[in-house]
Order: C-alpha cells, then sequence, then structure tokens
C-alpha cells in the first residue's frame, strides 16, 4: 500500500496544475505570455488584462487601455473610463486604484498589431469603490421613486406641468450613473413626461380682438373631460416698437394660478397694432435643470412636444380715438433761441402716431403763445377738436473727435381745444444724436424727439 502513495500524490499534483498546464501550452501555441490567460498577483490584488488591436502600435495601445478601463467599469457598476482614461494612458496609473500596468506584449497577426497589457491593482480600494457605487447606486433609486411618487401626486391635482418637471428631473437623476430597476431608464420616465405634455392644451374665451383682450386656458385633453391645469407658466410672445421706433421682439410670462387660466392684456403699450400673440407652454426652467446629465437627443424629444403646445390669438388693435382726426403742431427753435421754419420734429410725430395708426394731421400754427395757439386751432378746426401742441428746441451743440453732437428737448400736450383743458403731457423729453455734420446731428435729434413723444403719446390711447 505504502508503495501506490507516492503515485497518488504525483496524480493529485497533475490534476491540480491542468489548468495552469492548459494556459501554458495554450500561451505557448498562440506566442503569447502565460500571463495574458493566467495573470499571477499577490492576495491583495486584482489584475485586469486589456486587448488591443490596429494596424498601429499606439492606436493597439490605446485601445488595449480602454480594455481595461471597460472591465473595471463592469466590476464596479460604473463607467470610469472618462474619469481615469486620460490619467491611464499617459502614466500607466491610477491613483485611485493603486493601479499599476507591469506588463505588455506585444505580437503581429494578419497585418493587425495586437497590444495586451497587464494591469493590477489594490483588492481593497477596487471593492471600496464598488460599495461606494453601489451605495450611491441605491440612493439614485430612491431619489428616482421619491420624484415619481411627487409627478403622480402633482398629476392627481391637476399640477401636470408639476409632473412633467419633476419627470425630467428623475429621468435626469437616471442619466447620471447606474440604476437597478430598468423601469426607472431615464428614456422611460422621459416617455411620461412627454405623454403628459402631449395632452395639453392652448385655448381662448371672452376675446376682444380690438382690445387685445383674452382669456388664456390650458386644459389636459381626454376623451369625455377636459381638466383645467393649475399653476403652469404660460409665455406670451409679441412684437413691439421702443422709444425710438425700433421693433422688437418681446414676451411675458404669465400663470393659470389656482384657476387653470388667465386673462391677457397687453402691458406693452407700444404693442404693434396688427398682428398675433403666441401663447406657449413655458418649462425653460425644467429643461434647463435637466440639460447638464440628459441625454440631448432625449431633451430633443421633449422639445419637440413643447413645440405643439401654443397658439396665437390674431389682433388688430384699435384706440379709443381711432375715428378721431388729432390736430399736431410742434414748433421748433433753434440753439440761438429762435423759431426754426422747419417741420422735422412734426413730421415724425406724425408718422410714429400712423404707425399705430392713430390719425393725426400736421398744421402750422402763427401764435406762439400756448393760449394764442390754442383759440387759433379753435377757430379753425371747431372746439370738438383735439389738438396735439408742443414745441422742441435745440439746447446744446458739440463735436467729439470726428462726431458733431446735438441734444434736442421739449414737450408735447394733448388739450380738448373746446375747454382748453389739458388732457395728456409727455413732459420733458430729450433726444441725443451724432451725425457728420451739425445740420445732419440736428435733423436726426429732432427726428428722435418727434419719435419718442409720439411713442409717449400713443401709448396713453391704448392703456388698458
Amino acid at each position: 500500500m505504502k508503495r501506490f502513495i507516492p503515485l497518488l500524490l504525483a496524480i493529485l499534483i497533475l490534476l491540480s496544475s491542468c489548468s495552469s498546464f492548459g494556459v501554458l501550452v495554450r500561451s505557448q501555441v498562440e506566442g503569447l505570455p502565460s500571463w495574458v490567460y493566467n495573470p499571477t498577483v499577490r492576495g491583495d490584488q486584482m489584475a485586469f488584462v486589456g486587448k488591443g488591436s490596429s494596424t498601429v502600435a499606439y492606436n493597439a495601445r490605446l485601445a488595449s487601455y480602454d480594455d481595461i478601463l471597460a472591465q473595471i467599469s463592469t466590476f464596479v457598476g460604473e463607467d470610469i473610463r472618462d474619469s481615469y482614461y486620460r490619467e491611464l494612458t499617459t502614466t500607466s496609473r491610477i491613483s485611485d486604484f493603486n493601479l499599476s500596468v507591469t506588463s505588455e506584449h506585444q505580437r503581429t497577426e494578419k497585418g493587425m498589431i495586437q497590444v495586451y497589457l497587464l494591469a493590477r491593482m489594490d483588492t481593497t480600494a477596487l471593492k471600496a469603490r464598488q460599495t461606494t457605487i453601489y451605495r450611491q447606486t441605491q440612493e439614485r433609486e430612491e431619489r428616482i421613486s421619491s420624484l415619481i411618487k411627487e409627478a403622480d401626486r402633482a398629476y392627481r391635482a391637476n399640477d401636470d406641468t408639476q409632473a412633467i418637471a419633476r419627470y425630467l428631473e428623475a429621468a435626469a437623476v437616471a442619466s447620471s450613473g447606474p440604476i437597478l430597476d430598468k423601469k426607472h431608464e431615464s428614456s422611460l420616465l422621459v416617455d411620461r413626461a412627454i405623454a403628459y405634455i402631449k395632452a395639453l392644451h392652448l385655448s381662448f374665451r371672452s376675446s376682444d380682438e380690438g382690445a387685445v383682450t383674452t382669456v388664456v386656458q390650458l386644459r389636459r385633453r381626454r376623451r369625455l373631460i377636459s381638466s383645467r391645469v393649475v399653476n403652469a407658466s404660460i409665455r406670451a410672445s409679441f412684437s413691439a416698437y421702443n422709444s425710438l421706433g425700433e421693433r422688437y421682439d418681446d414676451e411675458l410670462i404669465f400663470t393659470t394660478a389656482s384657476q387653470g387660466s388667465f386673462l391677457f392684456v397687453p402691458h406693452s403699450e407700444l404693442l404693434v397694432t396688427e398682428g398675433a400673440i403666441t401663447f406657449s407652454l413655458d418649462l425653460d426652467e425644467a429643461i434647463a435643470s435637466s440639460r447638464q446629465n440628459l441625454d440631448p437627443a432625449l431633451l430633443e424629444q421633449v422639445e419637440d412636444a413643447l413645440s405643439q403646445v401654443r397658439t396665437a390669438f390674431p389682433y388688430h388693435r384699435t384706440s379709443p380715438l381711432a375715428s378721431t382726426l388729432l390736430y399736431a403742431e410742434i414748433q421748433e427753435y433753434a440753439f440761438d433761441g429762435t423759431i426754426h421754419d422747419g417741420a422735422v420734429a412734426l413730421t415724425s410725430f406724425v408718422a410714429t402716431l400712423d404707425r399705430f395708426s392713430v390719425a393725426s394731421m400736421a398744421v402750422d400754427v402763427k401764435a406762439t403763445e400756448l393760449e394764442d395757439q390754442i383759440i387759433e386751432l379753435r377757430n379753425r378746426f371747431g372746439p370738438a377738436a383735439l389738438a396735439y401742441v408742443g414745441s422742441v428746441g435745440v439746447v446744446e451743440e458739440d463735436r467729439v473727435i470726428d462726431q458733431a453732437v446735438v441734444v434736442a428737448s421739449g414737450r408735447i400736450q394733448l388739450y380738448d381745444l373746446a375747454q382748453g383743458r389739458l388732457l395728456f403731457d409727455t413732459e420733458d423729453v430729450e433726444a441725443v444724436a451724432t451725425g457728420d455734420t451739425l445740420e445732419r446731428a440736428r435733423i436726426t435729434a429732432l427726428q428722435r424727439f418727434g419719435t419718442i413723444a409720439a411713442s409717449r403719446c400713443a401709448a396713453t390711447l391704448f392703456t388698458p
């Protein structure tokens, strides 16, 4: 019996080394070092072998580094490539894991260069990262679940935009790292938000196109009943003129509050006379907060859905004095205080009023005193007429480098000629202009005065 003991021990040793022997044979046959298939490490270490192929050795090495990072990412449960790619490829180390590339093998096969890299790292550091990521994943799942519950509560309370915002926030959280529950994938959460968006509809009631007023309603479309949507932010976009008569695009934000609607009135008195107010759902804040983490393709889907929740309110604005012809007289004074025989400011004033569909006619009044001017206008056009009376003068002339600078100042007043009663006063209006010559600067300053003064006058005619 004792004769068989050495034989049995030899058999056991042979069987236990079959795996290593097989690896050794395989590596010899393929011309690779044994560590490619069976890397040896200390008890406190882990090893990963990266493989990369390319027609260029440098690119093959980069691919091998990337393979190592992919394996580590799978182990810890998070994609770490963006965080450590630069450090690993430039130093062959990752300090957070005590990782170092200790071996490299390169060979050429069928015209392709293959690079194998052996990376050894600290087991404790790697598993600590794995534990941290798992804990973060759990916290992420809890946060997503909490946001979904908030969204569902908001939806039941008809606060649809709050529900949409919570789903977008949940999708952004899901995109920030690994998740465990497939139902929490960012694409599914975005789909839910989009479904809520597509169910929304804007409409009007109690509209007055002439006064540019309407009640804007936001509803959730259903087969049997359309629920009002509360606390939604709605953007009103429109075109208006500034005080210099330049057209620009403007917008205001309203809320449907607790009644699911709001009354729109033209807060901008210089709204263009004819056009359309475009109302749209405003989710800018929710989208902006999600943009950092959410896939741009998913955000584009959300924005496409939002673009459908809009409607236009066409209008043709009319003034209470639309059927009344207003007379206008503006006397111009030169820098030396003498009356200037010109109508630059008056022409600009009338043209600006015309832009707002306010009928006016320029007249020439000989009198220079206000009382005499009103009497002259009453005698010429009757006591029922209304007239703008004013004056403007050049108060400053100068040159700055190669430019002439002129300042014009004055005021316009609207009078009821029957009683000489003052109806409106622009108060002091000042206009500054530059030009190649003093004359050019004077003309521009007077034109600007007329435009600014007329804009102030028109604003009062359309004040709600």
